[in-house]
């Protein structure tokens, strides 16, 4: 009966112990990372550490919380209401206008375009790119900023023209209006 109640006494010290390193084990894990936990030294095995911080890596931390139903977080019968931080038809006229080159960055909520770099196939010593802010929510006149600009070759090198194309930039401003003007037409 003795050994009974002493192995009874063991089994719930060692149970009440394990959740207790548990959760120690849990707050270290949070404070150095799971691959840190100065109690596991997992640095000592490299192959096993390394495969420990590549998995922590790929894990990463969730950029939602869809806890709950999917459809209660998509659908629940409530219209939304989305407002542009720029002019639609602004931001349409300057991706048609930029259609022909090569887009690097097109940020509808920022309004910025840049196009890749343009170079000419019979000359490869110069090349230009074209960043459009559109800055109104509006359709008005200055709601578009254009910038042309261009570098050459100078021994493997490229630099800066520093020359400003006014009249470039003037085009693409008014070619972007013009169509920004036909798509809020049509569109009435």
């Amino acid at each position: 009966m003795f050994k009974y109640f002493c192995g009874f006494l063991i089994s719930i010290f060692l149970y009440g112990c394990s959740g207790n390193f548990q959760e120690q084990r849990d707050k270290a894990a949070k404070l150095y990372g799971e691959c840190d936990i100065p109690s596991e030294n997992l640095k000592a095995n490299k192959i096993k550490y390394k495969q420990c911080k590549a998995k922590e890596r790929a894990d990463g931390e969730s950029l939602f919380n869809l806890e709950g139903d999917l459809n209660e977080l998509i659908g629940r019968g409530e219209e939304k209401v989305y407002q542009y931080s720029v002019n639609p038809y602004l931001w349409s006229a300057s991706l048609e206008v930029t259609s022909l080159y090569p887009i690097k960055i097109a940020d509808n909520q920022g309004g910025f375009i840049e196009t890749d770099w343009i170079t000419k196939s019979d000359n490869n010593s110069q090349r230009c790119l074209i960043k459009i802010r559109v800055l109104s929510t509006e359709l008005i006149t200055t709601g578009v900023d254009t910038k042309f600009l261009c570098e050459y070759k100078d021994k493997d090198i490229w630099v800066t023209d520093n020359v400003e194309y006014l009249q470039e930039e003037k085009q693409i401003t008014l070619k972007i209006l013009e169509i920004a003007g036909k798509l809020a037409n049509t569109s009435s």
